[in-house]
C-alpha cells in the first residue's frame, strides 16, 4: 500500500532526528497518499485504519514505529479508531505498553466511553498493556468538564472490582496535575488505606512537583482532616517521607506548622524523623530534643545518635557526653553506650547501666561486660561482686562466655 511505503520512507529520513524532536513532528508527517497537506488528504475506514496500525505493528524498529505510529494516528477519528483497536488487540503479543499509550490517549479524546470499554476488555492478568491503555484513556477523559464524566463512569464499577482499582488510580493522579485538586481527593477519599494507595499518593506527588515546589504541601494540606480511610495521616505522612529526602529543612518547618494536630502524630513523626537522621543527624538531634516527647521521637534520637557517631565520632562524643544527663537525651544512651564498647568497655559499663529501657539496658551491659572481661577478667569478676542487683539473664550470659566458676565469685 502506498501509505505503509511512504511511513516506511519517512520514518528511515527521520532516524537522522534525535527522538524527542521526531515525537515533535508527529502531527505533521503525512498519511495516505494526499501529499503533506493534513487538510487534502483521504480519511482512513476502519478497515484500512486497521490495516495501517497493522503495517506499523510490524516495522523491527521501535524508534521507527514510534514515527510510523504518530503518523497514522495523527488521522484518528471517532468512525476509524475502532478498527485501530482490532489490531492493537489482535497484535497484543508484539505490542509493547508504551506503544499503547499513544493511540489509547488519542483515542479517549475523541470517544472516551468507548475507548475506555476497548481498554477494560483487553487480555486480563494484570497485562502492563493494560493498564497503560486504561491510564492514557483516562487522562484525556480526566480534562473533560473537570473530570465529571470520568468520576461518574468510576461510580459505576463495582467497589472492590479490579477494574474499579485500575480507573480510579489514574485518575486520582491525572486530576491532582490539571490542578483539579478537589476532584483527585474525591477519588482519593473512596480508596483504602494500604501500601497500593500510598504508591498511588507518590505517583500524584511526582506529579505535583513538576508544576509548583509547593504543591505537594499545598494539595496535602487541602484535605479535609476528617476525610475517610486515613487519607490526611497517610498523605501528610508520604509527603514528609518525600520531601524531607529533597529539601529537609523545608519538611522540618512544614512538620512543625503541623507538629500538633493529630495526623502529625505516629507515621509522620517517624518519616521526618528519619529523613533528617538520614541527612544530618546532627543537626536532627538537637531539633529532637525540642520536640515533645514521644515513643517516635526517642527512635529517631537512638537512630540519629548513632549514626552521627558513626558518620563523625569525634564531633558527635564531644556534644553529647556532657548533654546525656539530660532527660530528653535518655534515648540517645543506648546508642552511646554501644559506642563506647569500643572505645572504653569499663566507661561503656558505666553508660551501659543507665540505659532506660530494660531489654536495652540487659543487651549493652552484657556486651560491654563481656568485652572489658576479654582485656581484664578479674576487674569484671569484681565488678559483678559488688553488683549483687544485676540483671539475672546478664549475669548467666557473662559467666557462661567468660567460663567464670562458682568460686571465683565468692
Amino acid at each position: 500500500m502506498c501509505v505503509s511505503n511512504m511511513l516506511r520512507t519517512i520514518v528511515r529520513k527521520a532516524l537522522g532526528l534525535v527522538v524527542g524532536a521526531g515525537l515533535a513532528v508527529f502531527a505533521g508527517l503525512p498519511l495516505g497518499c494526499e501529499g503533506m497537506d493534513p487538510a487534502t488528504r483521504s480519511v482512513l475506514s476502519a478497515e484500512e485504519m486497521q490495516r495501517e496500525i497493522e503495517g506499523v505493528l510490524a516495522i523491527p524498529n521501535l524508534s521507527e514505529r514510534f514515527i510510523a505510529l504518530g503518523a497514522v494516528l495523527s488521522g484518528l477519528t471517532t468512525e476509524n479508531a475502532p478498527g485501530a483497536g482490532v489490531a492493537y488487540s489482535e497484535n497484543l503479543i508484539v505490542v509493547h505498553a508504551c506503544e499503547m499509550r499513544p493511540f489509547a490517549n488519542a483515542w479517549g479524546r475523541l470517544d472516551p466511553l468507548v475507548a475506555m470499554d476497548f481498554a477494560l476488555n483487553l487480555r486480563r492478568g494484570g497485562s502492563q498493556r493494560r493498564r497503560e491503555a486504561i491510564a492514557e484513556v483516562v487522562k484525556s477523559w480526566a480534562e473533560v468538564d473537570e473530570g465529571k464524566p470520568a468520576m461518574e463512569f468510576l461510580a459505576t464499577l463495582p467497589p472492590e472490582s479490579e477494574d474499579r482499582r485500575v480507573v480510579h488510580n489514574p485518575l486520582a493522579a491525572a486530576l491532582a496535575g490539571l490542578g483539579n485538586w478537589e476532584g483527585s481527593i474525591l477519588v482519593l477519599r473512596g480508596i483504602p488505606d494500604g501500601e497500593p494507595r500510598d504508591l498511588l499518593l507518590f505517583a500524584i506527588f511526582r506529579e505535583l512537583i513538576r508544576t509548583d515546589p509547593d504543591a505537594i504541601r499545598n494539595f496535602v494540606d487541602s484535605i479535609p482532616v476528617d476525610a475517610p480511610n486515613n487519607l490526611k495521616p497517610k498523605a501528610f505522612q508520604r509527603a514528609l517521607s518525600l520531601l524531607v529526602s529533597l529539601n529537609p529543612e523545608y519538611a522540618r518547618n512544614w512538620f512543625e506548622d503541623h507538629v500538633f494536630t493529630d495526623y502529625a502524630a505516629g507515621g509522620a513523626v517517624a518519616e521526618i524523623i528519619t529523613g533528617l537522621a538520614l541527612q544530618d543527624p546532627a543537626e536532627a538531634i538537637l531539633w529532637l530534643v525540642t520536640m515533645p516527647p514521644s515513643a517516635e521521637r526517642d527512635d529517631g534520637l537512638r537512630d540519629a545518635t548513632y549514626r552521627w557517631l558513626k558518620s563523625n565520632p569525634g564531633a558527635a562524643y564531644a556534644y553529647l557526653r556532657p548533654e546525656l544527663h539530660r532527660p530528653e537525651f535518655a534515648a540517645a544512651i543506648f546508642p552511646f553506650a554501644q559506642f563506647m564498647i569500643r572505645q572504653d568497655p569499663k566507661d561503656a559499663v558505666d553508660w551501659a547501666i543507665r540505659v532506660p529501657h530494660a531489654f536495652e539496658r540487659g543487651r549493652v551491659l552484657t556486651q560491654a561486660l563481656v568485652k572489658w572481661g576479654r582485656i581484664d577478667r578479674q576487674a569484671v569478676i569484681q565488678w559483678i561482686r559488688q553488683t549483687p542487683d544485676m540483671q539475672e539473664s546478664v549475669l548467666e550470659k557473662v559467666i557462661d562466655i567468660l567460663e567464670i566458676k562458682p568460686h571465683e565469685l565468692t
